[in-house]
């Protein structure tokens, strides 16, 4: 009895796996906004420099006038280049001269300015508050804001490298409730951080505990689903995701002030996260590392909650151990990063799986730097990017059923590239049809993430899963990174960043044809399957491997 029988015997479409897929749905709904929500609470408002003149207009001869705000910012800042108040310096006395209009033209004398020595004014129409409004970061602090972008990459960045490792080592729930826990109490403590550098160390901190959230999430979801329902469960978790970004956009309108915002999406998210310890070991994990008693009673209460009494109580460590003989003689403890580093097949699978994962998330953070073509009302460009990936997640979903792997992967990289390098040869005036480039672009990444989730999962085995897929990630918020970089490459050539975004992956879009086919083949659990299914390359021995892999179900 292979491991999806045993499921299939205990229930695989039962209460238990409804509310499992509810949980990580949910949970993902909740943590999806955290890398967006800065888009809101770090809007940088219009804004000039406080000045007592706006307080109590007076003139010379404390003679209170009748004057507009716009006459009183024209004598008190200097315009700046788009004709508006300068945003970071005022004059050093009053130019009342400047009242009158011909003044302007005959005195080409620049008076001198100061720096914005009394405070700010910020513009609150379209958000009364942010970070950059409480803290004042802009003009000589504006580089602060990106600050805490680079905190939450970092947090991210060392979430990845540790979450895959600790998972492997010591199991998927322990992990999971921790970053769950932590997650949902330093994201509420985010909204009362009393300074800049607090709020930065937290935001740190949340992003690695969700790394540690997305990475459990997924293998969960992956291990503990049968064959029949792998892609559905999967691009309902992927759906929801989007459904998160969506949220946000919706959440972003109606709370304008960014500490309402950060407690509206952090405070469900710790409500959420206290249901976690209900949440059952991954039972594969637990087969493929040996621990065949926790295994059991895990089995035994997924049987209860699906209504299979009877099943639970003739569940029995013997008939799990002569039914898994040939699964638990090769179980052993995973040994992490040793096995990823010096064997060969790990190491092949994770480095061209690396370079794929890396060139699709190196030209979505390009395809990025067009968003402003969808518009300047954040919010509606906030929910188009959500919206516009369900159809592309829904068309990944019959790609996966239908198609092998390799060819699909392939082609939809390929594609990601050719629509981006396409947008050299339409000038920034034709927005619509930038727009659908933009669009197709996008979804032909979402297509291929969609497929390489599941390709990555039916390629690791269970003992390494958690760490190969920390590694990759790690990854891709590298080449995240390395992206916003390239667009220093503009400066000597103006289509230089858009032309690597483009060539990266149409290049590297044959190397998945170095790894093997794993098409209707089922999960891997030890690393000797993972090199037993490097064997079975060509068509001709992957169909057989099938038939081998049925005739076995059947026995």
């Amino acid at each position: 009895m292979a491991f999806d029988e045993l499921l299939q015997y205990v229930g695989s479409d039962g209460k238990f796996q409804v509310l499992t897929i509810i949980f990580f749905m949910l949970l993902n709904i909740l943590t999806q906004p955290h890398d967006s929500i800065e888009n809101f609470t770090a809007a940088i408002p219009a804004h000039h420099c406080h000045v007592p003149l706006l307080d109590k207009p007076t003139f010379k001869a404390n003679i209170t006038i009748n004057l507009t705000t716009e006459a009183l910012l024209r004598v008190s800042i200097p315009e700046g280049p788009n004709q508006k108040p300068e945003q970071c310096r005022r004059f050093l006395q009053t130019q009342w001269q400047l009242l009158d209009s011909n003044v302007s033209a005959i005195n080409h004398t620049d008076p001198e300015t100061e720096p914005c020595l009394d405070g700010l004014i910020y513009d609150q129409s379209v958000f009364t508050s942010t970070i950059i409004t409480k803290w004042d970061l802009v003009c000589d602090y504006q580089s602060f804001k990106y600050f805490t972008q680079a905190f939450a990459q970092l947090g991210h960045l060392v979430g990845c490298a540790l979450s895959g490792i600790v998972s492997d080592r010591f199991g998927r729930k322990p992990l999971l409730v921790f970053c769950c826990l932590t997650y949902g109490i330093l994201s509420t403590c985010c909204a009362f951080a009393p300074v800049f550098i607090i709020y930065g160390i937290l935001r740190f901190l949340t992003s690695a505990c969700l790394s540690g959230i997305l990475n459990n999430s997924l293998v969960f979801i992956l291990e503990g689903s049968s064959p029949k329902w792998k892609l559905v469960v999967t691009t309902l978790f992927s759906l929801s995701g989007t459904a998160g970004q969506m949220l946000l956009a919706g959440l972003a309108y109606f709370f304008r002030d960014w500490q309402m915002l950060q407690l509206v999406i952090a405070l469900p998210c710790l409500i959420l996260s206290l249901f976690v310890c209900g949440i059952s070991e991954s039972v594969r994990w637990l087969m493929a590392t040996g621990k065949t008693e926790q295994a059991l009673k895990e089995l035994q209460r997924i049987a209860r909650i699906n209504g299979k009494k009877e099943v639970a109580k003739s569940l029995t460590a013997e008939v799990l151990i002569s039914n898994m003989k040939e699964e638990l003689s090769t179980t052993r403890e995973p040994s992490g990063i040793k096995d990823v580093v010096f064997n060969p097949v790990v190491f092949k699978t994770v480095f061209f799986i690396g370079i794929l994962g890396c060139s699709a998330i190196f030209s979505y953070y390009g395809l990025l730097l067009d968003v402003d073509n969808l518009g300047k009302n954040i919010f509606l460009t906030q929910f188009l990017l959500g919206i516009t990936d369900m159809p592309s997640k829904l068309l990944s979903y019959f790609i996966l059923k239908n198609i092998n792997r390799r060819p699909s992967s392939s082609f939809s990289l390929f594609m990601c590239g050719g629509f981006i390098l396409l947008t050299i040869f339409v000038s920034k005036e034709m927005h619509v049809l930038r727009l659908i480039l933009f669009l197709l672009g996008k979804s032909s990444v979402s297509v291929f993430m969609s497929i390489m989730l599941i390709f990555t999962h039916e390629l690791s085995p269970t003992v390494l899963r958690s760490t190969m897929q920390g590694i990759l990630f790690f990854l891709a918020r590298a080449a995240a990174t390395f992206s916003a970089l390239v667009l220093s490459t503009r400066i000597y050539f103006v289509h230089l960043p858009t032309i690597l975004y483009a060539a990266i992956p149409m290049a590297v879009s044959v190397f998945v044809y170095f790894l093997p086919e794993s098409f209707n083949l089922p999960l891997i659990d030890t690393i000797e399957d993972m090199e037993k299914r490097y064997k079975f390359r060509n068509k001709d021995t992957q169909t057989k491997q099938r038939k081998d892999l049925l005739a076995t179900s059947e026995c």
